[in-house]
């Protein structure tokens, strides 16, 4: 027994005007008394991305967005449609694409119909137009967009395409979208805005990719802050990628993997002053520190000189375009970058640590290796201080010590046999 046409209005009024499930006649629940939830279906992959993009007004020829099928230049030919011969003679045809664009773009945007012999080529001059309200014949006909379907539902067919009509086909002038489709995957969607959202992985240990493609660059454009990863020596990455960066919190710094080990980021300028004396001949002096001519700052009496113009710098050698007088008195600073090591690795795990009160701390590397040296060696050293501690490989009477400065000579370390357990 068929479902009474009542029936079957309810439940369309109901999910299309409330979103709401059927669950009894209108006598028993009305529509705004219905409770369960039944939205009509939003599939992802048939998402228009590029809906935004389609002109209010109906292009006269196609783009990347909107083809357009017209008799006229700049789209496809009048499309040519076919007949569903499962419905009655000649009331239903099939333009055989889906995705045209509805009147809800705008209504330059509805198809045109028109009947003409099948096989023709310019539909829209030779054939006759079949508008929408019909002839006041109850002959009118319905588009389906989505399906690219047209149905004569009115009582009648229009008597050029009527029942035992042959020979003659419906054409469709129109647009269809032929944009990207769907909310992910690889399909361009253009400029995206997130607001208060927040990016993540269901998957622990999976990772968020932002790829460029030829000379692409990823681009954060703000006047505040990047926050980076922070986390501790321990909570490093147990494979990482080179160029993976973090804020260390153990080390207080910036580091990044170089594809062997973690290396600290950061440097802080140091300016140096050096005095020449010139002597009224000589043009070149060597500088204490190697340079640039770009690199330092050079002053004669006070006054600024010139770059290139007056001096060069290479390497440790400054030359003067002039030999300055020895009533001059020239000063050079010097500008360089003093980077800050917190630790020293091999990449392999063996790390020693400065801790914040300057303790050097060695508890994770095999051993400590001294310089060795003999009695002579040592008492040759220059640049000894107070506290520096060597290996002497014939001291004690000559036998092997550890010796310590202590100001003004080594003393020695004496053995006192092999290590035991008791």
């Amino acid at each position: 027994m068929a479902l009474a046409d009542s029936t079957k209005v309810d439940f369309l009024w109901k999910k299309l005007g409330f979103g709401v499930a059927k669950t009894a006649p209108p006598a028993n629940k009305e529509a705004f008394n219905e409770s369960i939830p039944s939205p009509l279906l939003m599939r992802g992959d048939k998402v228009w991305q590029s809906s935004g993009s389609i002109p209010g007004v109906k292009p006269t020829a196609t783009s990347s967005i909107v083809q357009i099928y017209q008799d006229a230049a700049g789209g496809s030919p009048t499309v040519e449609c076919t007949e569903d011969l499962t419905a009655p003679d000649n009331q239903t045809w099939k333009t055989n694409a889906t995705d045209w664009i509805p009147t809800e773009f705008g209504s330059t945007y509805l198809v045109k119909v028109y009947v003409d012999d099948s096989g023709e080529s310019a539909p829209q001059t030779t054939g006759t137009q079949l508008f929408q309200s019909g002839s006041g014949n109850e002959d009118g006909w319905f588009f389906d967009y989505q399906a690219g379907v047209l149905n004569f539902n009115g009582e009648n067919i229009p008597s050029q395409i009527d029942t035992g009509v042959t020979g003659k086909s419906i054409y469709i002038v129109g647009a269809r979208y032929i944009g990207p489709f769907g909310v992910g995957g690889t399909s361009p969607i253009g400029n995206l805005v997130v607001t208060d959202t927040t990016f993540s992985t269901t998957n622990p240990g999976s990772d968020i990719g932002f790829t460029t493609t030829g000379q692409g660059t990823f681009e954060i454009n703000n006047t505040t802050a990047l926050n980076i990863s922070v986390g501790t020596t321990a909570e490093r990455p147990t494979t990482p990628t080179t160029g993976d960066l973090r804020f260390n919190t153990t080390t207080t710094g910036v580091e990044i993997y170089n594809g062997s080990s973690w290396t600290t980021v950061g440097s802080n300028n140091s300016i140096t002053s050096q005095t020449i004396t010139g002597d009224n001949s000589t043009t070149a002096f060597t500088l204490n520190d190697s340079a640039t001519t770009t690199s330092v700052i050079v002053s004669t009496n006070g006054v600024v000189q010139a770059p290139t113009t007056d001096y060069a710098v290479s390497g440790t050698t400054i030359t003067f375009t002039t030999a300055p007088l020895t009533s001059d008195i020239i000063e050079v600073r010097s500008i360089s970058s003093l980077t800050t090591v917190t630790n020293i690795t091999n990449g392999t795990g063996n790390v020693v640590n400065v801790d914040a009160n300057g303790i050097a701390q060695f508890a994770t590397i095999h051993s400590l290796q001294l310089p060795i040296y003999t009695v002579t060696e040592a008492n040759a050293l220059s640049n000894t201080s107070a506290g520096q501690l060597i290996y002497v490989s014939n001291g004690n009477g000559g036998s092997p010590c550890l010796a310590v400065y202590n100001g003004s000579n080594w003393q020695q370390v004496r053995f006192d046999g092999a290590i035991s357990a008791v």
